[in-house]
């Protein structure tokens, strides 16, 4: 099974200005945008190097890395695969406007996204 690291999840206080931050100093260009029913709101910020920084704002979360966000193939086999391993995720698998996903822990306690896109987002968006 195919599994990358692709990006890194961090609550903002105030998207405006770390979108501003991620575009005007560091270079990156925004790649996705959406509005959340809870009133928060998701962009995607990718670097020419191929690095993506997923900034959520959001005032059900604390401000800081939030995971690291990884693509799957296949969500449910890589869910058996945690599971034959005495990992269990923190929750079930639940849709999103880009697909399907699910958290599980590290050894060492860092959140783990485990993202299955849909075909839908990978034709937009990658």
């Amino acid at each position: 099974m195919k599994v990358s690291v692709q990006y890194s999840t961090m609550i903002v206080k105030d998207m405006e200005k770390s979108v501003e931050f991620y575009r005007d100093i560091l270079g990156f260009r925004e790649s996705y945008h959406v509005d959340t029913p809870d009133g928060g709101s998701i962009t995607i910020m990718k670097s020419d190097g191929g690095a993506s920084v997923e900034l959520i704002e959001n005032e059900r979360y604390d401000v800081g890395l939030y995971s690291v966000g990884t693509d799957v193939d296949d969500l449910d086999e890589m869910i058996r695969t945690l599971r034959e391993h005495g990992y269990e995720p923190t929750g079930p698998a639940v849709a999103t406007t880009v697909g399907r996903m699910a958290f599980v822990l590290d050894p060492s306690g860092v959140r783990i996204c485990l993202i299955e896109h849909s075909d839908e987002y990978k034709e937009k968006y990658m």
